[in-house]
């Protein structure tokens, strides 16, 4: 199992707040295939733009893969 995703959203939101950036975050998840096996898809925006996209069997992991890539992004951007 890959443990990346571990804190994901928690390190992004973390690293908005010190920047004075949180109002700029928004997620879109939505869920396709049966209901007892979903796929979850989760597009993390900042200021209305697409920085990390994921998609898992479990919402949170989607989530938190999502983030990582957001903030990889910023930190290239904003610096750290």
């Amino acid at each position: 199992m890959n443990n990346q995703h571990i804190d994901g959203s928690v390190r992004l939101n973390n690293y908005l707040q010190a920047k004075n950036r949180l109002n700029a975050l928004n997620y879109e998840q939505y869920m396709e295939g049966p209901r007892n096996a979903p796929t979850w898809t989760v597009r993390v925006k900042i200021d209305g733009v697409v920085l990390g996209s994921a998609s898992g069997r479990q919402i949170h992991i989607a989530r938190d893969l999502a983030a990582n890539q957001a903030l990889e992004t910023l930190i290239q951007a904003w610096g750290y």
